[in-house]
């Protein structure tokens, strides 16, 4: 997909002092449909969000685990923890996108190929790769780096929660690092509780390959298990560490 301005011309929106409104989610689908097949998402508009001003959001693309849908991050409070992290000032405010699973498109084919360009198309997203995010929780979290570092030209990070490197996978994510260059090198946080025992197993398999390939990462480790409220509550966390560079 065609990327545009470069980060020195793109106007970021920012937050009005006396915004006090919570954000809203928007329920949508794809105006085509996707193999034959409806593709519905959700839209996480900020506190005071404004599409009418010259200025942009960042975006973050967001993906359920397996068997999971749009609705999940969300049913677990992921709304409520974005208005209070933008309202406390703590990161600008940006445009949060959750998606369908990718049980049977773990590459995230559609996401790339279909869901980004239409979403793009109605809301006022910054266009260059550098506000522009993935992050997705378990099998979410595998789609999330096959989308990053095999589209690096089209994402500027990744979060993986609860997830991670895989036997199966360890030849092909050194391939897509080793095509990297100082352009376009994708940032990634992890996260997985200490109790997700496999998965941070996984985790902790990633980050040589990534410090191997002067990958900048950051493997957060605390109490916690395999689902989404563990993983929002470190949010804050994340959100901080993905807008340092905005």
């Amino acid at each position: 997909m065609a990327l545009t301005p470069t980060p020195t011309q793109v106007m970021l929106a920012v937050l009005p002092k006396d915004c006090k409104p919570p954000g809203k989610v928007i329920s949508a689908d794809l105006p085509q449909p996707v193999n034959r097949s409806s593709y519905s998402y959700r839209v996480y508009l900020p506190p005071c969000y404004t599409a009418k001003s010259a200025a942009r959001y960042p975006v973050l693309y967001l993906l359920p685990g397996s068997q999971s849908s749009s609705d999940s991050w969300l049913q677990a409070g992921l709304a409520e923890e974005m208005d209070r992290i933008i309202l406390s000032g703590k990161v600008p405010p940006l445009i949060l996108v959750t998606t369908e699973n990718t049980d049977n498109d773990l590459p995230g084919d559609t996401i790339h190929k279909n869901l980004i360009p239409f979403v793009e198309s109605q809301y006022p997203i910054a266009g260059d790769r550098r506000y522009r995010a993935v992050a997705g929780g378990s099998l979410g979290g595998v789609s999330a780096y096959h989308l990053a570092f095999g589209h690096p030209e089209t994402f500027s990070s990744v979060g993986i929660f609860g997830a991670g490197a895989f036997p199966w996978d360890e030849t092909q994510i050194r391939t897509w690092l080793a095509q990297m260059d100082n352009s376009n090198r994708t940032r990634v946080f992890m996260n997985s509780g200490e109790q997700d025992t496999y998965m941070l197993e996984r985790a902790r398999e990633m980050k040589p390959i990534l410090d191997q390939a002067g990958v900048e990462n950051e493997l957060y480790v605390d109490q916690g298990g395999h689902n989404y409220r563990y993983w929002i509550s470190n949010f804050e966390r994340y959100l901080t560490w993905l807008a340092k560079d905005w």
